[in-house]
């Protein structure tokens, strides 16, 4: 009996394998906390991607080390095609701002699809007296050592903040949060005076009078905050900075499937319900494939490496 069992499950088992891809839920490892840009972006495609690919798309948000943990995470994961990695800025910054990182951020990954971008915003607390980007870098300069800011380390708002210190001549130190959501909530309640965020966090608070926008680091107004002036119309130019939203699986993941899930995203991203949620939160479709992805990456690393190095920002372990 047990031999006939154990040939009943080899049979059962080479069934299963050889029924075409996907046929069982998929799990999509979102390396951040809830309500961030990045699980935001997730939650917005998420409907039209598995009806698309017909099969549940189940989120898990795996938030922690700037997106290591994540991360990790997918990296273990069997290449299978049902693990699927969010991936966003800090994909790109990690290899700079952690030494040991439990992965390679190129080897152990295969991009599928470049999703979106948007930019971020500098916002402070409505009871600041600045109501514009040079009245805050004065009010800041007259704080140096006394004041700091909310940020995700390593998140597309962290590189905008260490970017706008350098440019504007400021020395504020940054209170590390698990996710740019948690972030945003303690600028709110007035605990930290101001963060750099993407614009898909701090747009309701934005509109709802919680949060005062100060500039967009874009090189156009966004269509969410219409009447946020850019940083150049602020006064400081040569300064933009997106976040960005890409999926990738583990490697060794099979092209069939990689070109079959890219599809769907891409066929996903014309869908009118997420170019909707989308522009709601003030992100911009992409929508383009893996090589574009991985060379997106590439130059991301390359960029923020160079940004972080100037800052003086250390590494950690």
């Amino acid at each position: 009996m047990k031999v006939i069992a154990a040939v009943l499950f080899s049979v059962l088992a080479a069934q299963a394998w050889a029924q075409p891809y996907p046929n069982r839920p998929i799990r999509l490892i979102v390396p951040a906390a809830p309500g961030g840009g990045t699980d935001i972006t997730a939650r917005s495609y998420q409907p039209a991607l598995q009806e698309n690919l017909g099969q549940p798309v189940l989120i898990e948000n795996r938030g922690g080390a700037g997106g290591v943990v994540g991360t990790a995470e997918a990296a273990r994961a069997a290449p299978d095609g049902y693990t699927l990695l969010m991936v966003y800025v800090s994909h790109a910054t990690n290899p700079t701002l952690v030494t040991k990182l439990p992965y390679d951020t190129i080897r152990d990954f295969v991009p599928i699809t470049l999703i979106s971008h948007e930019p971020v915003v500098l916002v402070t607390h409505p009871s600041n007296p600045a109501n514009n980007l040079q009245e805050f870098i004065a009010w800041a300069k007259a704080r140096q050592g006394s004041i700091s800011y909310a940020t995700d380390p390593g998140s597309a708002g962290f590189l905008g903040g260490e970017l706008f210190l350098q440019k504007a001549g400021l020395k504020v130190q940054y209170i590390p949060y698990k996710g740019s959501g948690p972030a945003a909530a303690d600028v709110v309640a007035n605990h930290v005076p101001y963060m750099w965020s993407v614009i898909s966090i701090v747009t309701p608070y934005a509109k709802g009078g919680r949060l005062k926008p100060l500039a967009i680091a874009a090189e156009k107004r966004a269509a969410a905050l219409p009447d946020v002036p850019t940083t150049a119309e602020g006064g400081m130019a040569d300064f933009v900075v997106s976040g960005w939203y890409g999926l990738v699986a583990p490697a060794k993941t099979p092209k069939a499937i990689v070109d079959r899930v890219n599809a769907e995203m891409l066929k996903a991203l014309k869908n009118e319900a997420v170019l909707q949620r989308l522009a709601t939160s003030g992100s911009l479709p992409i929508g383009a494939g893996p090589e574009a992805l991985d060379k997106h990456i590439r130059s991301e690393i390359e960029r923020w490496n160079k940004v972080l190095t100037a800052a003086g920002v250390q590494p950690t372990n």
